[in-house]
């Protein structure tokens, strides 16, 4: 049984939890383990971190400690490329092992955090991670949890972990850069500075960057050369807009890869289309992507660089939030 006595008559006795203290140096952590035994010394330091009661005793039969709640779920909770800290005050840290993609089972997110007493958050999904980075936290809310609710937890977590982080490969990429003005030397090129820099992020081995005209024909049979190099992705840039002289969209599509997307909710990168001819994917790119940092391109291309199988509805959940 569990009682809540005065400090000074714990003396002795086993401390049931870590006990954490925020100093007026700055210091946050753990000041007393769970298991210390109070001494007469420790009586004012606990009356100096708001301590002037604390519990003892044992847990009954049916009940689970914050530590174990946690321990027993710990190991399913994460996949490939993660690792966890040890329990401290009552919780975890799960950080990434390698840099690449981080990605969440929302179903069975939700579904824990739906239990009760558990409380486990975490990053974005899909968001880019380096090596070290923390990725979630987990840890139940009371002192104490009820043993039912830890093991649907463990049912739960049956299904599959929640979170893994797939590692970023080293693909290669084939790069057409399309429109008559850039060609024939009317304006200056801006998108091979833009796909360098994008590109270099994930150490990508670059075939090469076609310069050519509005040409269909052309652009197909570019498109086959870098495909016959082994081209685990192809990049189109111009003529991606409704014009009709923006030929690009017909070009990818006369590849005959099949198409996922051309058009997403988001921007900007409204045009973004996105198809898939065997193990090639073809993206093509917007023109949004030269002035701004961050659009549906930057969103997207990580996710084919961590070897994910993209789907139409991948690209339309993103529209809650896809105002950039």
């Amino acid at each position: 049984m569990i009682e809540k006595i005065r400090v000074e008559d714990a003396v002795g006795l086993p401390l049931l939890h870590d006990f954490t203290a925020i100093m007026e140096d700055g210091f946050k952590g753990v000041l007393f383990k769970k298991g210390h035994v109070v001494e007469e010394s420790d009586i004012e330091v606990l009356k100096d971190i708001g301590k002037d009661h604390i519990y003892v005793g044992e847990l009954e039969e049916d009940q689970v400690h914050e530590e174990d709640a946690i321990d027993e779920i710990s190991d399913n909770l994460f996949g490939a490329n993660i690792e966890a800290s040890d329990v401290s005050e009552g919780k975890i840290n799960l950080t990434s092992k390698v840099k690449g993609l981080f990605v969440i089972d929302r179903t069975l997110l939700r579904k824990i955090n739906e239990i009760g007493d558990y409380t486990i958050t975490c990053k974005k999904s899909y968001t880019k991670v380096e090596e070290g980075d923390r990725l979630a936290g987990a840890r139940i809310v009371p002192l104490w949890t009820e043993r039912r609710q830890v093991e649907r937890a463990k049912e739960i977590l049956e299904a599959g972990p929640i979170f893994e982080v797939k590692e970023f490969k080293k693909l290669k990429v084939g790069c057409i850069i399309t429109g008559d003005e850039v060609y024939y030397g009317r304006i200056k090129d801006a998108f091979r500075p833009v796909l360098r820099e994008k590109l270099a992020e994930f150490g990508a081995e670059v075939l090469g960057y076609e310069f050519l005209p509005d040409d269909e024909d052309r652009l197909v049979a570019t498109f086959e050369k870098f495909k016959e190099e082994g081209a685990d992705l192809v990049i189109f840039t111009g003529g991606m807009s409704v014009d009709p002289d923006d030929i690009t969209p017909r070009a990818i599509r006369e590849t005959h890869a099949e198409v996922i997307v051309q058009g997403i909710p988001m921007q900007p990168g409204n045009m973004l289309m996105v198809a898939r001819l065997g193990d090639t994917y073809l993206m093509g790119v917007p023109g949004a992507s030269i002035h701004s940092k961050v659009t549906s391109f930057d969103f997207f291309l990580p996710r084919v660089f961590a070897g994910i199988d993209l789907k139409r509805e991948d690209f339309l959940e993103i529209a809650e939030g896809g105002l950039l």
